[in-house]
């Protein structure tokens, strides 16, 4: 699995290592996996073994290095592990049929936790992987709690392995490998009392536990033969505001951090305002949708102080947004207009039949629901789009960015997240 895919030309090994070469071991360590290459060249790099058509071949270094400067075919140089929970809230059990196909893999790879950031259960992990991650000290480990009663996370997760979480998290903590946690809360199941204990436990883990985020579950319409589940009510997620930020308070007295945030959803279905920018600490939890919008909004003000190129013709264009984030976007433009007077932009919230109304966040909607929504409409110059609806130019849907661009007959601009991203879709469009 540890095909060489590339060596770089300030490469040691250059001339040594050839592209088509399988990594077998470094410093006399067999690799098993990218942990294993990361750990080893870490220590510095004296030797390499590879196989080169069927031979073994050994390389030694006169000087040890730990820029070995090679690429892999695999990231992750070994198989990578599906999940083998049957969560009761999965998100990838009530996705419809004919969507990309890579939607359809429930990944739980511990290690894509270290190499990307993911949000993993821990359930599929061995003896022999935690002996691992002790001895190597790796970190940070991003944990999907949800509860730490042992008997309720099997039960929402349906894997007897999911009891163990909080005894692998107390072995991190006591190995001081750094942790961030992430509970998924589901109405009438790991809430009120039950949050109240998941959220004890955790706090028992800091330092080593640096910040926790409390998420309302996503439901969708294709639920078909799934275990019965609700969203919460606008009044039940302002109860689970006033319980976490208690919780809290309480952390910020003894630890001097709040520990805990509430994901901007609940907030905003709750029709509380967002926390201020600085109440986010060092926003640790901003993919689990913890202070994006307070971060938006800064970011913004900070661009528009040294924003100055003028517009070099007046434009008008559209812009497509999840309906949570439609006051946002809306309150962005207004922002840019009052600076640049020939902006003309509309912002459509686009609502979301394919998924269903409760799911509003903008990286769910989908290529179909665009063009039913925005079909016939005068949409301007260019109709901006954030990349976070995308990958490879396609919707979840598998619609493509070309097969909007001519159902709706416009151009589309693609934005990367953020004002930053905002920003320069509309000025590219007026310069054109």
């Amino acid at each position: 699995m540890a095909l060489i895919t590339h060596v770089d030309k300030s490469s040691p090994f250059r001339k040594k290592i050839l592209v088509g070469d399988d990594l077998i071991a470094v410093n006399g360590v067999a690799i098993r996996d990218f942990l294993d290459y990361m750990y080893q060249t870490a220590l510095g790099v004296t030797d390499v073994t590879v196989r080169r058509e069927g031979k073994i071949v050994h390389e030694i270094l006169s000087e040890p290095t730990d820029e070995p400067g090679l690429d892999f075919e695999n990231y992750l140089m070994d198989q990578q592990r599906s999940c083998k929970n049957k969560c009761i809230f999965c998100f990838i059990d009530q996705l419809p049929e004919h969507m990309r196909e890579t939607m359809y893999y429930k990944d739980d790879d511990f290690r894509l936790s270290l190499l990307y950031g993911n949000y993993v259960t821990l359930t599929n992990m061995t003896d022999e992987d935690l002996d691992r991650i002790v001895d190597m000290r790796v970190s940070p480990f991003n944990v999907s709690v949800h509860t730490t009663n042992p008997e309720l996370r099997v039960k929402m997760m349906k894997n007897p392995a999911a009891a163990k979480v909080f005894d692998h998290m107390k072995r991190f903590r006591d190995a001081e490998i750094n942790m961030r946690a992430q509970i998924v809360l589901c109405p009438d199941w790991n809430d009120g009392e039950e949050l109240d204990r998941t959220l004890e436990d955790l706090k028992t883990l800091h330092p080593q536990l640096s910040s926790i985020s409390v998420v309302p579950v996503g439901l969708t319409r294709h639920r078909e033969g799934l275990e019965p589940l609700r969203c919460f009510t606008p009044e039940e997620c302002g109860a689970v505001i006033d319980q976490v930020e208690r919780f809290a308070d309480r952390c910020q007295a003894q630890f001097g951090t709040r520990l805990v945030w509430c994901s901007d959803e609940l907030y905003l279905k709750a029709g509380r305002p967002i926390p201020t920018f600085d109440s986010y600490e060092e926003f640790e939890q901003m993919e689990n949708g913890v202070g994006m919008i307070a971060s938006f909004e800064q970011e913004l003000e900070d661009l528009l102080s040294f924003m100055d190129e003028p517009f070099r013709r007046p434009i008008r264009v559209s812009s497509v947004t999840g309906l949570i984030t439609q006051d946002l976007m809306n309150r962005a433009v207004i922002r840019l207009q009052e600076k640049y007077t020939d902006l003309q932009c509309t912002v459509y919230g686009i609502r979301n039949d394919f998924f269903g109304h409760d799911v509003t966040v903008t990286g769910l909607v989908t290529g179909q629901d665009i063009i039913a929504q925005l079909q016939g409409k005068s949409l301007g110059d260019y109709l901006i789009v954030p990349d976070v609806m995308l990958r490879d130019n396609k919707f979840l849907d598998d619609v493509s960015v070309k097969d909007v661009e001519h159902a709706l007959k416009v151009k589309i601009r693609v934005a990367e997240a953020g004002p930053e991203g905002f920003a320069d879709a509309l000025m590219r469009s007026a310069r054109r």
